[in-house]
């Protein structure tokens, strides 16, 4: 017998909930425009409103991974590391 619940879904992080935006629509908008994540930031209004998708902007803008599959804890900007 099969034992029940042994089938989970995996996690699928891709996005911005705040400003309902993908990562997949992000990432040729920053290219295109060179962003950094503040620009990003003050173009899409991501990552400025819960704030939790930063750290996946982050990953995105250096990496170009536009989905996440486990979860990202939040990064030091450089103004803070430097504090």
């Amino acid at each position: 017998m099969t034992p029940p619940h042994t089938w989970l879904p995996q996690l699928r992080i891709d996005r911005c909930v705040c400003m309902r935006a993908t990562f997949a629509r992000l990432l040729p908008l920053a290219q295109e425009g060179g962003w950094d994540l503040a620009q990003l930031q003050a173009a899409t209004g991501c990552g400025d409103k819960c704030g939790m998708c930063r750290p996946y902007l982050h990953e995105m803008l250096a990496h170009g991974t536009t989905v996440f599959h486990s979860v990202l804890a939040e990064f030091a900007e450089p103004d803070e590391a430097a504090a």
